[in-house]
């Protein structure tokens, strides 16, 4: 399945309603998931970015719908990157 890296930055709504983030991070889950897109794996960095996550994904439809449903609530901006295994993109080097 694709994977999808995602850059998030909280706004200032989040920040006004941190002490919810436990609920949220549920809640997304479920929003997600009613896409069929898994988070992998959830970080909280310091710096540029306030969120990382690498999300499985049927496709970009899929993660777009999600993001873009998650997005609604004005809690999260995101900026996301197509990503490949080191598998997979070994498999696609040697077809060129």
């Amino acid at each position: 399945m694709p994977l999808y890296v995602v850059l998030g930055n909280f706004t200032e709504k989040r920040m006004e309603t941190i002490k919810d983030l436990p609920k949220g991070l549920k809640e997304s889950r479920e929003v997600f998931g009613s896409f069929g897109v898994k988070a992998k794996e959830l970080l909280f960095t310091l710096g540029r970015y306030d969120v990382i996550g690498i999300f499985e994904a049927p496709n970009e439809e899929a993660i777009t719908k999600a993001l873009l449903s998650w997005g609604s609530r004005g809690l999260l901006r995101t900026e996301t990157l197509t990503a490949f295994t080191p598998e997979k993109m070994t498999e696609l080097v040697k077809e060129i």
